[in-house]
């Protein structure tokens, strides 16, 4: 039943209450309006669970959201099944042998699986696995346009591009994940601890030089490590030096992150695309610092210096407040103990104070020798030519010989085996 309907009942129904009252006429005010509320109240409640069932038909904001996410998530999977199904079908011809045709389904491709990469925390999908499938797509529908069953030539064309591709791909992940392994293995033996160290050293427990001093940090580290590493490893420094105030490591957090893709970027081992760039020879070291320091150094920094001044704008609102809450306290005769415990309760409340870990001799050398490594993959590259991953993985070779050493294992106190 509609609305209009139900709104018509109830008027009949007071109408014919109303007549019936007027014809008896002697019958009391009362009486009337019992027999109005008697012959309503049906009306009004057929309304009232059509109400309730119309809002329980009506989707919620977590649905609606939730539907979102499905939507795209079947969207995107659909598209490339699609994709692949017209390379395994070989038609239409058109979007295999046109180039135009070819190159914007293959572009669609890629921004579906970036709008998915980028929404990966909504969509509840690994960008992993997303961009597995993507890559697979693109290289089945591409590999179809070869042409590689019908003659020999077309096959070894398709063979040459793989293995081309093959082996851009592979030199940066042989050059990633030796360079990872340095970092994840002078954290493993608590090399970091001597920046932590220092870093509490110098801020004396405060927060204020804690932003510029841990984003300087991370713009540099990046330029040595990747900018990945270089993240990885600045907030686990953050998590050390300033693990219990969550809304300081929010914000250092993302200052981090921009230092260190803003550090990347200046140095040819900083960040996967200067890292392809460098590989391929398109780039030099001293040209690339040359001309991108300065522009990185401002994109980096012009952020920080924006959010370290509103942490200090509210850090002296805060003050001002707390001296304001002091000066009307003692007109109403507070006792004077009591406003300086609370004031020196606020001024601690802008300190940090974690235990300083401990340095040892093997923590310092692991850190050292570390560093040293990675200084010498671009050294190697200069002097004697020698691909950058095997730079590094002889970085990794040498650190590992000498952390795996019966006189590292007795400088360090670990078990023998």
């Amino acid at each position: 039943m509609t609305s209009s309907a139900l709104h018509a009942e109830i008027g009949a129904a007071v109408k014919s209450c109303s007549r019936d009252a007027a014809a008896e006429g002697g019958q009391q005010p009362s009486e009337a309006r019992q027999v109005d509320a008697k012959d309503v109240q049906p009306a009004v409640s057929r309304k009232s669970t059509l109400s309730s069932d119309l809002m329980r038909m009506t989707p919620s904001k977590p649905q609606v959201a939730f539907a979102a996410r499905r939507t795209l998530k079947v969207s995107g999977v659909i598209f490339m099944v699609i994709v692949v199904l017209i390379a395994l079908i070989g038609a239409p011809r058109e979007a295999i042998d046109g180039v135009t045709t070819k190159a914007n389904l293959m572009t669609a491709l890629f921004l579906v699986g970036l709008v998915l990469v980028v929404l990966e925390d909504h969509v509840g999908v690994n960008k992993s696995a997303v961009m597995l499938m993507v890559s697979a797509s693109m290289w089945t529908f591409l590999a179809v346009g070869f042409h590689p069953r019908e003659s020999h030539e077309n096959h070894e064309a398709l063979k040459e591009e793989l293995e081309h591709g093959l082996k851009d791909v592979g030199a940066i992940i042989l050059f990633l994940l030796p360079a990872m392994g340095v970092v994840e293995s002078i954290d493993h033996f608590d090399g970091f601890d001597v920046v932590t160290r220092l870093i509490l050293q110098v801020t004396g427990g405060r927060t204020e030089p804690l932003m510029p001093i841990l984003c300087l940090i991370t713009f540099f580290l990046s330029a040595i490590i990747d900018n990945l590493t270089a993240t990885i490893v600045s907030l686990k420094l953050l998590r050390h030096v300033a693990g219990g105030d969550r809304h300081l490591r929010h914000a250092i957090g993302g200052l981090v992150v921009i230092a260190a893709n803003a550090g990347g970027a200046w140095s040819p081992v900083g960040d996967v695309t200067t890292t392809m760039l460098w590989l391929a020879d398109k780039i030099s070291v001293f040209q690339t610092i040359i001309w991108l320091f300065l522009p990185s150094m401002v994109a980096g920094i012009s952020p920080m210096v924006g959010i370290w001044w509103e942490l200090k704008r509210h850090e002296r609102q805060n003050e001002a407040a707390e001296r304001k809450r002091i000066e009307e306290d003692a007109v109403d005769g507070e006792n004077p103990s009591s406003r300086t415990t609370r004031t020196e309760a606020t001024e601690d409340s802008f300190k940090v104070s974690p235990a300083l870990p401990e340095i040892t001799r093997a923590k310092a050398l692991v850190l050292v020798l570390g560093i040293i490594c990675i200084f010498m993959v671009p050294v190697l590259k200069m002097v004697v030519g020698l691909p950058p991953y095997l730079g590094m993985l002889l970085a990794l070779g040498i650190l590992w010989f000498v952390t795996d050493t019966a006189a590292f294992h007795s400088l360090a106190h670990l078990p023998k085996d």
